[in-house]
């Protein structure tokens, strides 16, 4: 096992320094980035979690997709308190990119082909679980942090439903309670769209982490941050799951996406909402880069 997680961290590695190289060459340019983040976004991401739903369900499954909606709902709440109370005395425009940057994680981009690859099928099913929340609150209170003002419930419930990812879900549930399989030839589109999606997923993150430079691994804003996202909150979220004797795949599946790094979304809100650019740009990457090191020590603890 310990073998496996060094090839797939290799392997991920590789994919986000070519990401890196071709950003550095402008061979993927900033509108590049975009689209990869829309087809990511748009397609690839809803073929994953659609093809994850296939697959035959009973009342110990439901029962654990209850169980990781509740923790998804108590870790945000706690985060979300926690980030408040620690960041409290920051100016406004800090403030706000810390305050995100612990709510919002990397869970999709990165977290979702981890979790394909060390956990499987019915690990992207209790990642789709844990996301239902994730995203609603961080459509609400989450862009609330940065805009100053509560976020429109109708209008967040309207583009929770209507996501591509959403909307792949609710059609896997439907899949997997009634049986329902796609016709061979759109099973296997979809299958090869899914194929995509750690090489695009790693291509992005490494064409993000282009602007990082040495001396930014020396500030301990940065390191406290970085310490709370990797460490210490999924450590606490580890020992509730291992208290409570909370079933193996969901403790496994929300102890990594709770220790994933800062979203990329913390560094593009910063700049259109008057935040601390500069400083989400540096939270997203850092993080992202000591991740290949805490992620696969936490995995080894299952």
């Amino acid at each position: 096992m310990i073998s496996k997680i060094l090839q797939l961290e290799c392997i991920m590695m590789l994919l986000g320094a070519i990401g890196f190289f071709l950003r550095r060459r402008n061979v993927i340019t900033a509108d590049g980035q975009n689209c990869i983040t829309d087809l990511l976004l748009d397609v690839i991401l809803p073929c994953n979690i659609f093809l994850s739903f296939e697959t035959d369900v009973d009342r110990e499954t439901l029962h654990s997709f209850a169980v990781t909606v509740v923790i998804s709902v108590i870790v945000m709440v706690l985060v979300a308190a926690l980030g408040k109370w620690l960041y409290r005395r920051q100016e406004e425009s800090r403030q706000k990119v810390f305050r995100y940057g612990l709510v919002n994680s990397n869970a999709l981009f990165l977290g979702l082909p981890i979790i394909q690859s060390l956990l499987g099928a019915d690990g992207v099913l209790q990642l789709t679980m844990y996301m239902i929340f994730v995203r609603m609150f961080c459509w609400s209170y989450g862009l609330s942090l940065y805009t100053g003002v509560k976020a429109d419930r109708r209008a967040t419930a309207k583009r929770l439903l209507t996501n591509p990812c959403m909307v792949a879900a609710e059609l896997g549930v439907v899949a997997m309670l009634t049986g329902f399989r796609l016709p061979d030839i759109l099973e296997q589109t979809a299958g090869y769209c899914n194929r995509c999606l750690m090489a695009l997923s790693m291509l992005l993150i490494g064409a993000v982490l282009t602007d990082l430079k040495p001396s930014h691994f020396f500030r301990g804003d940065v390191w406290g941050f970085t310490l709370l996202r990797l460490v210490l909150i999924p450590g606490a979220v580890y020992l509730g799951c291992r208290l409570f004797q909370v079933p193996q795949i969901v403790a496994a599946t929300c102890t990594l996406l709770s220790g994933m790094p800062a979203a990329s979304m913390t560094a593009v809100l910063a700049a259109r909402y008057d935040g601390d650019a500069e400083l989400a740009s540096l939270l997203v990457a850092v993080s992202t880069i000591l991740s290949a090191v805490t992620v696969p020590l936490w995995y080894l603890l299952f």
